[in-house]
This record gives structure tokens, C-alpha cells and sequence, in this order.
């Protein structure tokens, strides 16, 4: 028995040693969202309407392949009506129906007017292939997200809208800097 606590270390160390790599590095983007959105209180879940525009980024771990599943975190800041600044975050899921159309759901926590709190999620449909050389993941389609406030008013966002990714935004300036060089 005794000097067998050794060699079973050294064997668990090279067998650590010998495994391969996993392959599903993290892969993250920015995007912008824009969409009309609805206001209401309590039971009224739409009384006003308003234009809402974000820019939300997250990180997926797990995915190797278009195929994959990916989980991981996200932060998002927004606006309803360019007077109610909202910012959170929480976790999302990616879920492949479809290789390069992919369903995110993304459940969390928000600040809004320096004191409310709501809870609240939201469901991406869209262009988030996997990207094999970088670390980066282009992404643009649909989406649809709710949030309610904690508090005893327990007013209600509903929106819709599109969601671009930053790269594809930026990229005209990129290729005008990239001309003038």
C-alpha cells in the first residue's frame, strides 16, 4: 500500500496532461437593438408606446461546433422613450434550431430610474452562426424581451425589434479609415 499514493498522483497528473483540447473556447458580440415597445401598469400591460434602443453584449462558453448548445452571461443597456436609462444583466442560452439560426433566451435582473428594480427576459431569433477563427460572433435577427418591476406599481416593457450586431454598424467607418490610410 505504501508509495502507491505517488505513482497514482503521477498517473492522474499525465493523464490531465494527455487530454485533448475541448475546442469551445468562449465566443462573445455587441449589438445594438432597436424596437417599439409598450408601457402599462400593473394588470395593463400596454398603455403607451415608445421607441426603445440598447446595446447589449454577452459571452457564450461551451459551444464548439454551429451545433453546440452555449450558456454564459450577458449586460444590457437600454432606453424606453430616451427618459428611462435601464441597465442589467443575467444569463443566456443559446439554443441551435437551426445551425446558423440559432434561439438566445436571456433571463435577468434591471436598474431603472435610480430605484426600481424588474425582472425580465428576452428571446433572440437571428444570423449567430459559430465562428471558428475568432473569438468574435457576428450576430442580427429578431427579438422580442419583457420586463416587470418589483415594486408595488409593477409596471410592465414589452418590446420588438431588431437587433444588429456592432461590427456590421462599424464597419463602413472601418473600411473609410482603412481608404484614407
Amino acid at each position: 500500500m505504501r508509495g502507491k499514493g505517488p505513482l497514482a498522483a503521477a498517473l492522474l497528473f499525465a493523464g490531465l496532461l494527455a487530454t485533448a483540447k475541448a475546442n469551445a473556447d468562449p465566443q462573445g458580440h455587441v449589438a445594438v437593438r432597436t424596437a417599439f415597445c409598450g408601457t402599462g401598469e400593473a394588470s395593463a400591460l400596454w398603455q403607451t408606446t415608445e421607441f426603445c434602443g440598447g446595446v447589449i453584449g454577452d459571452l457564450l462558453f461551451l459551444r464548439s461546433d454551429a451545433k453546440g448548445i452555449g450558456v454564459g452571461p450577458y449586460l444590457e443597456l437600454t432606453t424606453a422613450g430616451f427618459w428611462d436609462v435601464r441597465w442589467g444583466g443575467g444569463g443566456s442560452a443559446l439554443l441551435p434550431v437551426h445551425e446558423d439560426f440559432p434561439l438566445v433566451l436571456q433571463l435577468g435582473a434591471y436598474g431603472h430610474e435610480l430605484s426600481a428594480v424588474a425582472l425580465g427576459g428576452s428571446v433572440f431569433w437571428g444570423i449567430r452562426g459559430y465562428n471558428f477563427t475568432s473569438a468574435y460572433n457576428l450576430a442580427a435577427g429578431v427579438f422580442v424581451s419583457f420586463q416587470r418591476d418589483l415594486d408595488a406599481r409593477g409596471a410592465n416593457l414589452v418590446s420588438a425589434g431588431f437587433e444588429l450586431d456592432g461590427v456590421l454598424l462599424a464597419m463602413p467607418f472601418l473600411l473609410a479609415w482603412r481608404a484614407l490610410e
